[in-house]
């Protein structure tokens, strides 16, 4: 019988009510999701088989993200050389950011109807192809054009790689993946500026953009060697492993806000699922190189396009993914935007020495996203332990305190240093605190978007509805929101930071950033009657 307490998604039990372990003891670890028989199966895949694919998608990443930050320490000799002035430069990045919420629409659901290595291989080979254009960039409309169809595709940086992981690794060991991919991806737009400045000093601005490109080609031959294709559809996913609306007598999901009645009893066969514990599966090594396996395609294919278009704008409605979409491109501004301080400061930073400011930064992900996403299952487990063994989705939003601090003590160090010409250790270290800051938010945000959506499954669990549910319209509606945000912020940033003055802008910045953040108070109080009411919403979505 279940607990009418957890029927809210996002709301779970992961302890007993003494907050203790569920089933605590040696190979009692239930897996989750419930592998299949198949060999085959990428949760069969032997743990060296598993390390080899994301050693591949996260170079993937390392190299994506390193590559679109290349431009950051270079902008004054490409202005210089192109004629566009640092404006145009930021606007054009702006539509870049602008096409990678539209580019998740449309390579997130590719992936899952023609395979996650195909999207892979293309979107590496095009943009190493794409990045040579910046070399010979004429005006403005050109530039606009490189950037549209860089951020297009390089949309599959922001939302594919998390899709990957989750094929291979189970619920309770994703946490170290995951971590890594965070790291690398903030670390990775980091070290390309770091390196490109001294790039640039030793073979000029173009070397820039030949080097990057000609790493992208090197990480298209790895990954067209090594990388291994996870899509698999299984039979019988687990009923036990996820939350699902129950259908009521006229399959058709209720309106918002009201009770479901004359609910069916699932058959036995669809309820009675014998677990498998991490001691008894099976596991498959790895068979060597297949570089000229192909991906057999999706009968669902057409099917899974469309909904992956639709449905995550059909989302919007939900003041969750609204909350959190803001919330994930607020700090993409302040994260992509403190990068052009230095080359317009009162102390005309040298390009390899706005290099060096990325160092700073680089090495704060690390605490950021790993350290801070091992302190967050803590915090859940300790939360949930005060909680009678309940866990709820806004337990880890408390921990935004730590954002809502650092972040406006960073914004004002890099706003105020320049200002007053003080010594450049100031801007440094506010881009660590600032960068500190930054990956723990996305980290809570988008955790919290999956505790609330992500174990809601469709009607048809073995067809197109679990297909595109598995593609997580809800994260997909998270991103383009976020970049729309970073878009819209682009036309504004130029004369915020650099006309109104260092001052006034790290003033105001610092003012917003915390006006931004104290709205956790308001999901804090809200959030579990927003989870509960716009439940039924998104189960009808999904069930399209």
């Amino acid at each position: 019988m279940s607990d009418p307490a957890l029927d809210i998604p996002g709301t779970t039990r992961i302890l007993d009510e003494r907050g203790e372990v569920i089933g605590s003891g040696a190979g009692a670890i239930t897996l989750v999701p419930t592998p299949s028989s198949d060999p085959e199966d990428p949760l069969n895949w032997s743990q060296s088989r598993k390390n080899i694919h994301l050693a591949c998608v996260i170079l993937y990443t390392a190299a994506t993200a390193l590559f679109s930050s290349a431009l950051y320490s270079i902008y004054a000799p490409l202005s210089d050389s192109t004629g566009l002035s640092i404006d145009q430069l930021n606007v054009g990045t702006g539509y870049s950011y602008l096409f990678i919420g539209l580019g998740t629409l449309i390579f997130q659901p590719a992936a899952l109807a023609f395979g996650k290595r195909p999207v892979y291989l293309v979107t590496s080979l095009v943009t190493a192809a794409l990045n040579i254009w910046t070399v010979f960039v004429q005006g403005n409309g050109q530039w606009i054009a490189r950037c549209l169809l860089l951020g297009l595709f390089g949309a599959p940086n922001f939302s594919l790689i998390e899709v990957s992981i989750a094929d291979l690794f189970f619920y309770h060991e994703r946490s170290w993946p995951m971590g890594i991919y965070v790291c690398l991806l903030y670390a990775g737009a980091c070290l390309g500026p770091l390196l490109s400045g001294y790039v640039f000093e030793g073979m000029g601005w173009q070397a820039v953009i030949y080097l990057s490109s000609g790493l992208m080609a090197i990480v298209f031959l790895i990954l067209f060697i090594f990388l291994e294709e996870t899509n698999y559809m299984r039979e019988t996913p687990p009923l036990a492993a996820s939350h699902q609306v129950a259908e009521t007598s006229a399959s058709v999901a209720p309106e918002d806000g009201e009770k479901y009645t004359d609910t069916k009893q699932p058959s036995a066969e669809t309820t009675l699922h014998v677990p498998i514990h991490i001691d008894d599966r099976i596991t498959t090594s790895w068979h060597g190189p297949r570089p000229f396996t192909f991906v057999k395609v999706s009968p669902h294919a057409g099917g899974i396009m469309w909904r992956g278009l639709v449905q995550p704008l059909a989302l919007f409605r939900q003041p969750v993914i609204i909350w959190c979409g803001v919330m994930y491109g607020v700090y993409q501004i302040y994260y992509n935007r403190k990068s052009q301080i230095p080359t317009v400061s009162p102390r005309d930073t040298p390009d390899k020495h706005i290099g060096l400011t990325f160092l700073s930064p680089m090495l704060a992900t690390i605490p950021g996203a790993v350290l801070g996403g091992f302190f967050t299952d803590k915090y859940t487990l300790h939360q949930a332990r005060k909680n009678n063994g309940i866990s709820e989705a806004e337990h880890k939003l408390k921990l935004f305190i730590f954002p809502t601090i650092l972040t406006p003590i960073g914004l004002l160090m890099i706003g105020l240093g320049p200002y007053y010409n003080a010594h450049w250790m100031v801007f440094v270290v506010g881009e660590w605190i600032l960068n500190l800051a930054g990956p723990l938010a996305t980290l809570l945000v988008l955790t919290y978007a999956f505790d609330t959506y992500h174990a809601i499954q469709p009607r048809d669990r073995t067809g197109v509805h679990a297909a595109v549910q598995d593609c997580a319209p809800y994260l997909l509606a998270i991103i383009v929101i976020g970049m729309i945000v970073t878009f819209a912020f682009n036309y504004a940033i130029t004369p915020w930071a650099f006309e109104w003055g260092f001052f006034n802008f790290a003033i105001s910045a610092a003012c917003i950033a915390t006006a931004f953040n104290l709205t956790v108070l308001l999901m804090l109080k809200w959030g579990k009657y927003l989870r509960r009411t716009g439940e039924s919403y998104y189960f009808k979505v999904i069930n399209w």
